[in-house]
């Protein structure tokens, strides 16, 4: 194992102490439910679950990301019971893009041995066909076409492709949360755009966001990823970049408008922990801590993985559980 991998293992037992829950910030009982058994190797509830959710874009999205995360381990399996089931090929499609990822980790490329990437190549590239199966099969569902988008960026398609993978996306949904986080991460400089690009991307998905629609959160996303970028790029700390970017008027007032329009609505939707955690954590760094603890109040210890708390921490439980004992909610 390389020291890579043995510090982020020794990093996520530290994090488990913080008794958040990493990774469940969304809502969806049954999926709840039914993702340890997908991860013990019962299958059929997953595909049910997926089936279920044809024509719920957001929750079908989040149903297939999910599944793919707890069935990675069990492609073998899944490509049996998927068979010619245009659900099935959806999910086992997924799965092999985690799968190949999870072969790959989380490193810099630097770090990863020429077999691994290369076993990683071959387990992504076998993804496509599954996806494209069901994005035929499914002509009017968005989300083969998210996992598209996500599979595209992993083998290094271009931004040609990735153009035209999210003009399919939007065509059959302009609003999936899912799809604009993944459109976002293409825009981001790491990939294929640039910081003024992803702003002028998210300011755009703002305006055109219906009230209520958690989508607007991509405001906070953009401006958390072109920090996190400028956090590795430094040897200042990460609390005091954070507090300085999200400081600024300017920031603050594309977020206080964006935010106002998520709330001033009642759309109920499976992501909208997300959209609280990315809202709640830039009002804390900007220092606008009543906005904060509002959001962040609703929370409880569900979190993501990654963004936003992860930019300020290597143990963004940790992190966070000492946010919320800071605004008074612990």
């Amino acid at each position: 194992m390389s020291l890579v991998r043995v510090i982020r293992a020794a990093l996520d037992l530290l994090d488990k102490t913080s008794r958040m829950r990493l990774g469940r910030a969304w809502d969806d009982p049954a999926l709840e439910q039914v993702l340890p058994q997908v991860k013990a190797g019962r299958l059929e509830p997953g595909l049910e679950l997926i089936s279920q959710a044809r024509g719920d874009n957001e929750r079908r999205a989040l149903r297939v990301e999910l599944l793919a995360l707890a069935g990675a381990s069990h492609t073998e399996t899944l490509g049996r019971l998927a068979g010619d089931d245009a659900d099935g090929q959806l999910w086992l499609g997924a799965a092999r893009i985690e799968q190949a990822w999870a072969i790959r980790g989380a490193s810099y490329a630097r770090y990863v041995g020429e077999e691994r990437l290369a076993r990683f190549q071959e387990v992504l590239s076998s993804a496509a066909e599954s996806l494209r199966q069901a994005a035929e099969a499914l002509p009017d569902d968005p989300v083969p076409w998210d996992r598209l988008q996500r599979h595209g960026m992993g083998m290094g398609s271009g931004r040609r492709e990735l153009d035209r993978i999210w003009t399919e996306l939007t065509a059959r949904d302009p609003h999936l949360y899912s799809g604009h986080y993944g459109r976002a991460q293409v825009l981001c400089a790491k990939w294929y755009g640039s910081d003024k690009e992803l702003l002028t991307f998210v300011r755009g998905v703002a305006t055109s966001a219906r009230s209520g629609d958690p989508v607007t959160a991509m405001v906070p996303l953009a401006h958390f990823e072109i920090v996190w970028s400028e956090i590795n790029d430094t040897e200042q700390p990460a609390q005091d970049l954070l507090e300085a970017y999200f400081g600024d008027s300017a920031v603050a007032d594309s977020l206080i408008e964006a935010a106002d329009k998520w709330r001033d609505g009642n759309r109920p939707h499976p992501r909208a922990l997300d959209a609280t955690h990315l809202f709640g954590a830039a009002f804390y760094f900007g220092g606008h801590l009543t906005r904060a603890q509002r959001l962040l109040a609703g929370a409880g210890r569900r979190m993501p993985e990654i963004l936003p708390w992860s930019a300020a921490s290597p143990t963004p439980g940790r992190r966070y559980a000492r946010v919320r004992r800071e605004l008074g909610l612990s």
